[in-house]
């Protein structure tokens, strides 16, 4: 029986959350609570507010708040006021969170090798862009509603 791309997407990435979870519990951050993303996105891109911040991570709001709460309480981040927007913060890293951010990178580089091994470089960019089309595929005319894919009659214009 040929395995669909869906299961073998999603087997992959629980693959991998569990072969990053030792290395991120060792290091000190809580599992399964988007920190590590969280912090290399701020790594990456600088200071946000929460908002942004949460759609660079794709996560909800209100999950990235509490995760937001967790790191500000271990001292990983901080909320500096917003001098264009009296109503939201800055989030910002701190100097520990910084330190942590660099090792989170590691990890996800290391991870990336992991993936890559093996892999031509040709191998490799065709591969980007199979899966880049499969993203591009989700993104745009993935979305299932009344139990119905787009794709079978389902109202692609809905959000």
């Amino acid at each position: 029986m040929r395995e669909n791309i869906r299961d073998i997407l999603f087997q992959m990435d629980m693959d991998r959350r569990q072969a990053m979870r030792p290395y991120f519990t060792r290091i000190g951050l809580t599992v399964g609570q988007g920190q590590p993303r969280t912090l290399d996105a701020l790594l990456a891109c600088g200071p946000m507010n929460q908002r942004e911040l949460a759609e660079k991570c794709r996560m909800d709001v209100t999950t990235m708040s509490r995760t937001l709460d967790r790191m500000a309480a271990a001292g990983l981040i901080l909320r500096e006021e917003n001098k264009d927007c009296r109503r939201s913060y800055r989030i910002v890293l701190t100097r520990d969170g910084e330190a942590m951010a660099k090792k989170v990178r590691e990890g996800f580089l290391e991870m990336n090798r992991l993936m890559e091994e093996g892999f031509s470089e040709e191998e490799l960019k065709i591969l980007r862009g199979y899966l880049i089309r499969i993203r591009d595929n989700i993104r745009g005319r993935g979305q299932i509603l009344d139990g119905e894919p787009a794709s079978q009659g389902g109202n692609k214009d809905a959000i």
